[in-house]
């Protein structure tokens, strides 16, 4: 008879903890999904501006290769 009211007790107690377990788990799951996501939106948004920093330094090495003839023309 005790056992049997002790099931009856604890029995909802660890159905509760079970669930709020399950429940902790399902959020920390769905946080770091999000996570995940925003970082792979931050990957190609850096992806992206290293492409345009590369076209950017092409630009600056020419000029500035433009730059160095236009001395040695006027050195010289």
């Amino acid at each position: 008879m005790v056992d049997h009211s002790l099931v009856k007790t604890f029995t909802p107690l660890a159905v509760a903890a079970l669930l709020a377990t399950v429940g902790w788990l399902f959020s920390t799951v769905m946080d770091v999904e999000k996570l995940a996501l925003e970082n792979s939106t931050h990957i190609k948004h850096l992806h992206m501006a290293e492409e345009t920093f590369g076209k950017q330094i092409e630009e600056v090495e020419k000029t500035l290769t433009d730059m160095r003839i236009q001395v040695g023309r006027l050195v010289h």
